[in-house]
């Protein structure tokens, strides 16, 4: 059996879960508690960075969305989410890495409302829009069938709805992410209206949140001095 340890509301969450139901998985969830559950001891031997998602299969335990979203598809196949061609298999990984790399600290940005963060944010976030346009020639990313590039990409867009973004300029990506979310998986592991308004109200204390966050992690990481080799 699969445990899945996430959280509804994280972001790299989603991919993973999304996978999972989009390959018919069997899979237990395991729900996280981020206002601390992932800096218990019993957390922390699972992930010592203290950060979801986490997957366990067959006694492997596999931390980092990325890798977790590799790992399911080549121990599980079917349906297969990454293209035969060389060429798909670069635009997939493309856009993955512009997702989370570019798009998700825009939607960070944007979310915690600083000033000086809005104007680079917004223009970081529609510079990532343009360029899935330009990449999105097929249906889906890697061509006529779902890839992992749209389980990632199709995770994060959305939000952006959510803060003011429209695709009005980018007529293939909003019909790729209307098809998207008329899929069983997205219906699925998307936010309730409740839980979505909860969600944005709370990132209005994140800033002070993330620094408690960061020094409970670090205090979590510290190895006692007396177990450190002596020289």
């Amino acid at each position: 059996m699969i445990s899945f340890y996430y959280a509804k509301p994280s972001l790299f969450s989603r991919p993973v879960w999304i996978t999972l139901l989009e390959k018919g998985l069997t899979f237990d969830p395991i729900y996280v508690n981020m206002g601390g559950d992932q800096f218990t001891p019993e957390f922390r031997t699972l992930n010592p960075f203290c950060r979801i998602p986490v997957l366990v299969d067959n006694g492997l335990t596999i931390t980092e969305s990325q890798a977790i979203l590799d790992y399911l598809d080549l121990q599980y196949p079917q349906p297969k989410l990454l293209p035969a061609s060389v060429q798909a298999v670069a635009k997939v990984r493309q856009v993955q890495m512009i997702a989370v790399n570019e798009l998700v600290p825009a939607i960070g940005e944007c979310l915690m409302k600083k000033p000086d963060q809005q104007t680079y944010a917004k223009y970081r976030a529609v510079t990532v829009l343009n360029i899935f346009e330009g990449l999105l020639e097929a249906p889906y990313f890697g061509g006529d069938g779902l890839s992992l590039a749209d389980i990632v990409a199709g995770s994060f867009v959305p939000v952006l709805g959510d803060l003011g973004f429209t695709l009005d300029q980018q007529p293939k990506l909003q019909r790729w992410l209307q098809v998207l979310m008329a899929r069983p998986a997205w219906q699925q592991t998307q936010l309730s209206a409740p839980e979505k308004d909860r969600f944005m109200r709370s990132i209005r204390a994140l800033a002070k949140l993330w620094q408690k966050r960061r020094r409970q992690r670090a205090d979590a990481l510290l190895v006692p001095k007396k177990t450190l080799p002596q020289p």
